[in-house]
């Protein structure tokens, strides 16, 4: 299963193709830069083609940062003291 492309990534594959059919050696870290300095387009071509956008909740986001957070606080794994018989 393929991830769903960003409205960024979206919107850099439609500057890079504008700028492949004008100039046939025209790179892809160029069409970066080029929708980076176009960033404010984006917005409203990226409303329109995809009608209602989803948003992630604050506490989904939240809770998975403070997740990573305790995982890099401890190591990344809990410890755990064993016992000697």
């Amino acid at each position: 299963m393929t991830r769903k492309l960003s409205d960024w990534n979206i919107f850099v594959k439609k500057i890079y193709a504008e700028g492949k059919a004008k100039n046939s050696n025209y790179e892809f870290k160029q069409a970066l830069e080029d929708a980076s300095k176009r960033k404010s387009e984006m917005k409203h071509s990226s409303a329109s083609a995809s009608g209602v956008r989803t948003k992630t909740s604050k506490k989904s986001r939240k809770s998975r940062r403070s997740r990573s957070r305790h995982a890099s606080m401890s190591g990344g794994r809990k410890s755990r003291r064993h016992r000697r018989h």
